[in-house]
């Protein structure tokens, strides 16, 4: 549904067409400056929640850098750390679907996959 490589601005366009990792004809993506700076600052305020949880594991003793940095190493690096916030906004977005559409639920518990399938090409769909 979504690419870790919308996490960053790149320069100052209106827009940004970006690859999804699927591979079909349909797979640009147009997002706008305000989309991404969006996704960014969710990603921050999410990252920034991680370091806290890192902290008070740690009783306190780590800055907010260090403990950044110890949960992007725990995460496996900085794509996979983006990755796993992607991962978790997709779950947030299909557990709102799943709870207002009952045929969606049904669905989603049937085979998630095929879910997950029938929501990208819905997306797809509303793109045209």
């Amino acid at each position: 549904m979504t690419d870790w490589s919308v996490i960053f601005i790149k320069d100052r366009r209106k827009s940004t067409t970006m690859m999804t990792k699927e591979n079909s004809d349909n797979s640009n993506i147009t997002i706008t400056t305000e989309e991404r700076i969006k996704i960014n600052i969710e990603y921050l305020a999410w990252l920034y929640a991680k370091s806290r949880e890192r902290k008070k594991r740690d009783k306190g003793q780590l800055d907010t850098r260090r403990a950044i940095e110890l949960v992007i190493r725990d995460a496996g690096g900085e794509e996979a750390l983006k990755e796993l916030f992607l991962k978790q906004q997709d779950e947030k977005i299909i557990d709102e679907l799943t709870r207002l559409n009952p045929m969606i639920e049904e669905t989603f518990k049937q085979d998630r996959e095929a879910g997950l399938q029938a929501l990208n090409e819905f997306i797809v769909d509303l793109e045209k």
